[in-house]
């Protein structure tokens, strides 16, 4: 079968981890080979964090530059520093567009980009870019705390994973305490419908 690499790009307490894991135990219960590999550093403190996920055969649980098929940006400027690097030419880029400025912007040493400039950046790689303020709908889910399920939901309506929504809930309702489901379920659900109505996107992207 083809290899579907993803990578996942956000900071530390965005829950980008959890999201990873998710996918990989969806392929594992769908008779799929997966890998992961991630990084994380600094997590308490926003610090970056990023996952790799391979589906298919895969020698390496890391994505070499200009691979992975799908990039997941839980933070705008993290998702288009990870994405010029690891994103290949087409992939498909979902991004939050919520921005969590790093320590060198807050203190002033930096200026945070214009989400049009990273967004002209991203673009560079592919015109697949979907950009939504994935925050926004969790908090309309109920905690913005369920950012994560809200993109995860993106990601799954993309028809990019080898399998779909459906194989990502079941996986959920198997890992997510019980007083949680709701509230991610709804994030994830939004997360999906925000997918299906970005721009034009559904007339390049196969369902799989």
């Amino acid at each position: 079968m083809k290899t579907t690499r993803v990578v996942i790009a956000g900071v530390g307490g965005q829950g980008t981890l959890l999201a990873t894991r998710l996918i990989a135990e969806t392929a594992i219960k769908q008779g799929l080979q997966v890998r992961i590999g991630e990084t994380y550093g600094m997590a308490q403190r926003g610090g970056p964090v990023m996952g790799h996920i391979q589906i298919g055969e895969a020698y390496s649980p890391q994505i070499r530059p200009g691979e992975a098929d799908a990039l997941l940006g839980f933070e705008i400027a993290e998702a288009t520093r990870r994405g010029v690097t690891y994103l290949k030419q087409g992939g498909l880029a979902i991004v939050n567009s919520k921005k969590l400025p790093p320590v060198e912007v807050i203190s002033g040493m930096r200026k945070y980009p214009e989400e049009g400039e990273l967004v002209k950046l991203l673009k560079k790689v592919s015109s697949k870019v979907a950009v939504f303020d994935a925050t926004k709908l969790a908090e309309k889910a109920g905690d913005p705390i369920a950012t994560n399920m809200v993109m995860l939901g993106a990601l799954a309506a993309s028809g990019v994973l080898p399998f779909g929504q459906d194989e990502i809930m079941a996986t959920m309702k198997e890992s997510i305490p019980t007083r949680f489901l709701e509230l991610n379920m709804k994030a994830f659900k939004l997360g999906a419908e925000a997918l299906k109505k970005s721009k034009g996107l559904l007339t390049f992207l196969p369902r799989a």
